[in-house]
């Protein structure tokens, strides 16, 4: 043997140590036992379980040979690739910084690609096995992580000799991983130390086909564990284009990300959808505890998905090029997928555009049925705190269900909650024990689109509809705290153009604080239902015209010094008054110019009572006249 070979030779006991082995029987089969090894990914597994599972069998295979191996020679990677003869009964442990480890001579192998973690070909073709468990670690593969050096090459060798098994991404000891894009494969778990920093190139293309910095394309079974760690982007670089996105998520299955930061990208942070895969749409996606802070874009799109659960994320300060939202739910086509899509536990502050945004004008009666629902989530401090927009007309409408429950705006410019340009004829939204506090902080009452109110339901000019409606508000509440108060209205349904408004239903919502009226209803409003436990009372002490916002209430002559004269709003379907005399005086009920109302005695243009506890409830019908439902007392 040569002199030099002898020098570098170790122990088997220290190289047992070297990989936290030592005193372990490995030929009885210790190893196993103690170790509790199983497969990464065997079927009935979780993803999340996957990370802490203990790898494959196969490769304890390679340590049991430890027992068989005669010398143990120290080299670097190197004089490892020099070496044209080597012995398989030698084990060779390599000393290179932060790709230590014991690799051994297969000399039944010709074939293997060198990666330059897990495998290594000499000058002369051997191969060379790292013999390891379940883990592989990313600095094996000569990853620099100093913020100069690319690490792209290195980083991606590591993420495909890692399928199947844990990749470990260690933290870097000065600087940041600097990197293109990476390509995850299927069954694969990346574990992040915390404090880990990875930044994207200046160089992404922005022109198609655009490029990521962690692409998840038509992958299964996909767990990537931050620890804290943050991915992001020199966001300076990119000034034009919108595709730079941190995860791109498309056409994959069972993916799990948890506390990762994605921030400052030329794009999105998270973007779900199905950009160059081959299945149209994602299944099984979960992002928990994550951030999104200071893209260009959005914090998350969402195309097109069946199961996203989002927990406890963030979505903050989002700016460069519009929607500019937290969260932007925006399908490409009407073949996109919203099913079954839950937020729970949700931030989104301080982004120029919405909060909170759902845009389906790309959705029509063939799609799928939608299924959103945002529970108990926040904003705070965008444009409007949630938006759900553009529902179409006829075979434009998408149907389904969107809910926000327990849901909270605040110190939105505009509208805590708008309800922009959504049909009447497409898909569902109910608005349940939400809370809009202090918004309107522009202080623009008369804005079209946000019109001084905490929930506005209402058209924008560039998305026109025949009927909008079909939302339900229960239990919601608009608040006004601050001394000098902003908010004028509560609840607005409001025309903007030629458009009807329809099959809308408030109950026990209220106002609190300065001076905004509960309900703001637009002439053009017709199938509208309120009411309110105990019932709100709206008093006439002078003759007046009765308004759509005076639905639900009870109306009354309270403090009238005499007899007064009340006038009706053209008649629309399903819309319901009811009229109280409590002050002894005489109260009429006159129909609009040309109506009538329908009473056993034939139609009239007005009925009245002055007998204090006489009451009417009226209904408007489809045809234009107002009948009698219930009537206390004597009208005539």
């Amino acid at each position: 043997m040569p002199e030099t070979e002898k020098e570098s030779m170790i122990s088997r006991r220290k190289l047992l140590a070297s990989i936290g082995l030592v005193g372990v029987a490995a030929a009885s089969g210790g190893i196993l036992k103690s170790a509790g090894f199983g497969t990464a990914f065997a079927k009935e597994d979780s993803v999340t379980d996957a990370v802490y599972g203990t790898g494959k069998p196969e490769h304890w295979k390679d340590l049991l040979y430890l027992n068989d191996l005669h010398f143990v020679l120290a080299v670097t990677i190197e004089e490892l690739r020099a070496k044209t003869d080597p012995d398989p009964l030698f084990a060779y442990y390599v000393t290179n910084e932060g790709q230590e480890g014991v690799f051994r001579y297969d000399p039944n192998d010709t074939a293997t690609m060198d990666n330059t973690g897990t495998v290594l070909v000499s000058v002369n073709g051997k191969r060379f096995k790292r013999m390891y468990g379940d883990t592989v670690y990313a600095s094996w593969f000569g990853t620099k992580a100093d913020g100069v050096t690319v690490d792209t090459e290195p980083l991606q060798s590591a993420l495909y000799a890692a399928a199947g098994r844990k990749l470990l991404i260690p933290q870097q000891k000065s600087g940041y991983y600097l990197t293109g894009q990476l390509l995850v494969p299927s069954q694969s778990v990346i574990v992040f130390e915390p404090g880990t920093v990875v930044q994207a190139v200046d160089s992404l293309s922005r022109s198609a086909p655009y490029e990521r910095l962690i692409r998840i394309r038509d992958a299964k079974e996909v767990y990537v564990r931050g620890n804290g760690a943050t991915l992001r982007m020199n966001k300076a670089a990119y000034t034009s284009g919108e595709q730079a996105h941190i995860f791109d998520i498309s056409g994959s299955e069972n993916v799990v990300i948890e506390d990762i930061n994605a921030n400052d990208s030329g794009g999105d942070g998270f973007y779900i959808g199905a950009y160059l895969s081959t299945t149209p749409y994602n299944r099984n996606i979960t992002l928990r505890n994550c951030r999104a802070d200071n893209n260009r874009r959005q914090g998350l799109s969402v195309i097109s998905v069946d199961g996203l659960q989002v927990e406890n994320c963030r979505f903050s300060n989002t700016k460069g090029t519009a929607p500019q939202s937290g969260v932007d739910i925006e399908p490409n086509g009407q073949l996109d997928l919203l099913k079954h899509i839950r937020f729970v536990n949700c931030t989104a502050d301080g982004n120029v555009g919405r909060g909170f945004l759902v845009s389906v004008h790309r959705q029509t009666d063939a799609s799928e049925r939608i299924d959103i629902v945002f529970q108990g989530c926040r904003t705070k401090g965008n444009s409007y705190g949630y938006s759900m927009n553009y529902g179409g007309d006829g075979s434009n409408a998408v149907q389904g269900d969107i809910k926000l429950i327990d849901c909270t705006a605040e110190s939105e410019q505009y509208a805590g909650f708008s309800d922009l340009s959504f049909s009447a004829d497409s898909a569902k939204r109910s608005y349940i024990r939400c809370k809009a506090v202090n918004c309107n902080t522009v202080n623009q009452p008369d804005d079209p689109y946000g019109f001084g109110s905490s929930f506005i339901l209402t058209t924008v000019p560039a998305q026109p509809r025949n009927a909008i409606g079909n939302a339900v508000y229960i239990d919601c509440e608009g608040i006004d705290t601050r001394k000098a108060p902003l908010m004028k209205r509560g609840f607005a349904a409001k025309q903007n153009k030629a458009e009807t408004i329809r099959g809308v239903r408030y109950v026990n919502c209220s106002v609190k604080g300065g001076g905004q009226s509960l309900y703001s209803i637009d002439p053009a409003t017709e199938d509208i239902h309120a009411e309110n436990h105990p019932q709100l009372v709206q008093a006439f002490p002078s003759s007046g015209a009765v308004s759509p916002s005076h639905i639900g209430c009870k109306i009354t002559n309270t403090g009238a010094a005499g007899d007064i004269r009340l006038v009706l709003p053209a008649a629309k379907s399903a819309i319901a008054y009811t009229f109280f005399v409590e002050a002894p005086y005489g109260l009429t009920v006159a129909a609009a110019a040309g109506g009538t109302i329908l009473t056993p005695s034939g139609p009239k243009a007005e009925i009245s009572a002055s007998a204090a506890g006489s009451s009417i409830s009226l209904l408007g019908r489809k045809d234009g006249r107002w009948e009698i439902t219930q009537a206390v007392g004597e009208w005539g």
